[in-house]
């Protein structure tokens, strides 16, 4: 049985109105969109990264970093001093984000996730630009789960997630 809120009205892109708490009675359903689109996209990059350096050695990181990984890395960034960067520059995007999240709320016709950054014009077909919204969310999601297992299972064993596949 579908929730009795306007928010699930079947178009939207992974909608089956999955609500057994009633909570888009309580917060509104395109700030909870927006957020789970922005962890999703940041855990996807996030499992990247987490991947790529058991694979692949920069040049210059070694250096700085050791064999530093994962929450070991962010350690030793924020020592050197490199994780200020990224909060001052991370910072100053979500300054944007947040202007375009207020006007979304305030009954603006933006979509939770939509920056209007389309280089590739790829929203030119609804059909095709809504299946690649579903696979965005699905991924999004895999990703979240995945990132929160690959920390833990650095938590526990102190290896990256091929390192630990592969039992080197």
């Amino acid at each position: 049985e579908r929730p009795l809120t306007p928010a699930f009205d079947g178009t939207w892109a992974g909608d089956v109105g999955f609500d057994p708490l009633g909570i888009s009675s309580l917060i509104d359903v395109k700030w909870l969109r927006e957020a789970e689109l922005k962890h999703g996209r940041v855990c996807m990059l996030a499992s990247t990264g987490m991947i790529v350096q058991d694979v692949v050695k920069f040049p210059g990181v070694a250096s700085v970093f050791g064999d530093a990984k994962m929450t070991a890395l962010h350690d030793a960034a924020v020592k050197q001093g490199a994780m200020q960067q990224l909060l001052v520059w991370i910072g100053f995007f979500e300054l944007f984000g947040f202007v375009a999240i207020v006007q979304m709320l305030q009954g603006g016709d933006r979509q939770p996730g939509d920056f209007g950054f389309d280089p590739l014009n790829l929203a030119r077909n609804e059909a095709k630009l809504a299946r690649r919204q579903l696979v965005e969310l699905k991924n999004g999601r895999l990703a979240m789960l995945a990132t929160s297992g690959m920390l833990h299972h650095y938590f526990i064993t102190g290896k990256g997630p091929i390192e630990l596949i592969s039992g080197k």
